[in-house]
């Protein structure tokens, strides 16, 4: 038992990720079971989304845990009876077990369902759905409740192994915690048994609220206008201007303008005979125009498809899925026109091309500008069919229920660069 202490230790990487995945294992087998419970809609599906995301943070915790348990250097075994270190040895393997293969099976689960759905790590980072057939869904999703259950258990055997160890006043626990408890092994135990309390006590009374929609409000729901036209719309309507754009040469009559906040994209399908109506709320556009120069006049947009809010997060996170949109592998939407074409008095209309999803189709954009000195309103219309994209698919291939147009409106207003 003699020697330096921090050679009898594990490494402070090792102690950190232990404590982490402890602390989100005790949280994710609690709200695990709170999901049962909980309403569907917007609180369900944000619930859900959260414990998808832990599950996802255990998994790669945990994979940085298994390469520093090969590759750092480990305290030497505690003697025991033979008995006793099998045990023990069986408890550590069945914990890894779970932490991996937890999280792996509610992946596949996830990617497997009948209405795939976007999963967005902690509402931000969209994470991709592996290549599993249906086949994969019914033995996974029988394998994530057995290694809840059996996480259950082995955490209490791991904990129940701590105690025993401290009672006989050895060294064990104090491998495992950070170095100022070194010789305040009870304080160091007590912290880290009420830290996995609270965390199982948190998972129960962590409020889920709506997922916050982050949109700019529609226009008029009656401009009709497919979905994927409102992407290129939105974009070129509450565009900014690039630098790229500006330098173009040969330009001498357009010129860039910037768009003010609060400008308008919304877009308006129907569903079951009741119009869904939504707005995307990021883009991201360079905008060219002069109405003495419509030839050289143009719209360089990109959308974010993430940013897609039609007030149900579920419904939100459906469009963001492999379903719709795939934001995974196509995050972006871009939309391109140059020369535009007079269609009447404050009238014009760009023609130009859309890429989402993989595909690129002609789209045309309809609008009105009023313009006042260095100040420009536009209004606009377009229109396309989502199924010309593959937005849609599996059971909503079909247009019965899920109607192939929507309808995509903006306004906004614009100033002139110097």
């Amino acid at each position: 038992m003699g020697g330096d202490p921090v050679r009898r230790r594990y490494s402070g990487l090792a102690i950190a990720l232990h404590w982490a995945i402890a602390l989100l294992l005790a949280f994710q087998i609690s709200l695990g079971w709170r999901l049962e419970d909980l309403p569907k809609g917007p609180i369900g599906f944000a619930a859900f989304q959260f414990h998808k995301s832990v599950g996802i943070a255990i998994l790669l915790l945990t994979v940085v845990r298994v390469g520093v348990r090969l590759l750092a250097r480990r305290p030497a075994p505690v003697k025991a009876a033979p008995a006793l270190r099998l045990l023990a040895g069986l408890v550590h393997i069945g914990l890894y077990a779970v932490m991996l293969l937890g999280p792996i099976t509610g992946w596949i689960l996830v990617s497997t369902a009948k209405v795939r759905m976007q999963t967005m790590l902690f509402s931000t980072v969209p994470w991709p759905n592996l290549p599993v057939g249906p086949a994969w869904h019914e033995p996974a999703e029988l394998l994530h409740g057995a290694l809840a259950w059996l996480g259950v258990g082995l955490f209490v055997l791991h904990v129940g192994g701590a105690l025993h160890h401290h009672m006989l006043r050895d060294d064990v626990v104090g491998r495992m915690i950070p170095a100022r408890t070194w010789k305040g092994l009870t304080a160091g135990l007590l912290i880290g048994l009420v830290g996995i309390g609270g965390a199982l006590v948190w998972a129960k009374a962590m409020h889920f609220g709506a997922a916050p929609l982050v949109t700019q409000p529609a226009v008029a729901a009656s401009e009709q206008a497919p979905v994927e036209q409102a992407s290129e719309l939105a974009e070129a309507a509450i565009a900014q201007p690039s630098a790229e754009a500006s330098e173009q040469p040969g330009e001498e009559g357009a010129v860039p303008w910037t768009v003010e906040k609060g400008g308008k994209l919304g877009f308006s399908v129907d569903y079951s005979g009741s119009p869904v109506n939504g707005s995307f709320a990021k883009w991201n556009a360079a905008i060219r125009f002069s109405p003495d120069d419509l030839p050289n006049s143009s719209i360089k947009a990109t959308i974010d498809l993430a940013s897609v809010g039609t007030g149900d997060s579920e419904r939100d996170d459906m469009l963001r899925g492999d379903s719709f949109f795939a934001v995974a592998a196509h995050p972006k939407a871009t939309f391109t026109a140059n020369g535009f074409k007079p269609a009447g008095p404050g009238r014009y209309t760009a023609s130009g091309t859309l890429s989402l999803n993989g595909k690129a189709r002609p789209v045309r954009l309809d609008f009105t500008l009023a313009l006042s000195g260095d100040t420009a309103r536009a209004k606009g219309t377009a229109s396309l069919k989502r199924t010309a994209f593959d937005v849609g698919t599996g059971e909503f291939a079909s247009t019965d229920a899920l109607a192939d147009a929507v309808s995509v409106n903006f306004a906004f207003s614009a100033r002139r660069q110097p």
